[in-house]
């Protein structure tokens, strides 16, 4: 476990080992790691792939008729907007609820040795739940419903060209395949802009009140932020694809934000690990601001030079640097 420099420890867990990225962009490439972080990462029995089920089951069962969706109005929209809340309670709320209120696997695999803040000031409501919760809804969910509703009415009144699963099966699992490396550059580009001194001020700062970060935290974010951070699905304006991809990837913006602000690296059921939950990478950023801006599946921060990898050598290295610039 890292310590600082008075030896007193930081983390009240974390991973063993150095963080890791992509096998992808090693070189020379070993096809067979990179098969198996995909299948660990992408495919495997995995919150990703409960996001693509629940993507086909939202695009059947739970979203308006073409015919209903061909004009804006508030009775569909509000529905739209509804769902969405749902699906965050259902899973953000559920977390919350198993992780921190419950402690159903007590501080096992828990980052940070502290509880979510209350009675402090910096919160809406003086509490960092019940504020994370009002801007992940009035934000969060009115940002992800905005974006919904435009590409559903623009899809209803055929705007936007499609490309339906049944006549490019290819092109669709393309998509699945490649949506962590579109968010990974996105993600990273965007962020490292909101890390601009006037946008982090104004903006960014709404989510980075957040160092000990819960699910409630993901996207619990100033409107502009959410406008910006959001915007990665807007590419299927331009490249036509299934409209279950784009809801995939509205999807994967926003609900997998609880898992990955969790608090903790694994979802256990007693000695039974469920699922992979939040990462250390960006747990990283949000103790330490200057580093670490993407994501493991793209390793930008190594290329540009932001990566911490979760060593006292890195934590060192990133506060020397940090000494350099104020002098």
């Amino acid at each position: 476990m890292a310590e600082n420099a008075a030896g007193r420890k930081i983390w009240n867990y974390s991973p063993d080992e150095p963080i890791r990225y992509n096998p992808l962009f090693d070189w020379p490439i070993h096809p067979l790691k990179v098969f198996t972080w995909m299948i660990r990462r992408w495919i495997s029995i995995s919150r990703f792939l409960m996001f693509i089920i629940l993507g086909f089951v939202i695009h059947q069962y739970l979203t308006p008729s073409v015919q209903t969706m061909q004009h804006v109005t508030f009775d569909w929209v509000l529905l739209i907007f509804l769902r969405n809340t749902a699906l965050l309670f259902l899973v953000a709320g559920s977390l919350h609820l198993y992780l921190h209120v419950h402690k159903a696997q007590g501080d096992r695999f828990k980052f940070l040795n502290r509880e979510m803040a209350t009675k402090n000031k910096i919160f809406k409501f003086n509490d960092q739940v019940y504020d994370n919760m009002f801007w992940s809804i009035a934000s969060g969910v009115t940002v992800w419903t905005g974006y919904e509703v435009l590409y559903l009415y623009s899809l209803a009144n055929e705007w936007i060209s499609v490309a339906p699963f049944a006549e490019h099966p290819l092109q669709f699992f393309a998509w699945i395949l490649c949506f962590p490396l579109i968010r990974g550059i996105h993600f990273y580009f965007i962020h490292r802009l909101l890390h601009h001194p006037f946008l982090y001020k104004h903006v960014h700062i709404t989510h980075h009140r957040n160092v000990n970060t819960g699910p409630w935290s993901g996207i619990s974010m100033h409107p502009i932020e959410n406008l910006i951070y959001q915007s990665s699905p807007l590419i299927h304006f331009i490249i036509p694809t299934d409209p279950v991809i784009v809801i995939i990837h509205l999807i994967l913006v926003t609900l997998n934000p609880a898992f990955t602000h969790s608090g903790f690296e694994k979802i256990m059921n007693k000695e039974t690990k469920i699922l992979d939950s939040a990462d250390f990478h960006h747990q990283l950023h949000h103790k330490y601001f200057d580093c670490n801006y993407g994501n493991m599946d793209m390793p930008l921060d190594v290329w540009l030079g932001t990566d911490h990898d979760g060593t006292d050598e890195a934590t060192q290295k990133l506060r020397m640097k940090k000494r350099k610039s104020v002098t």
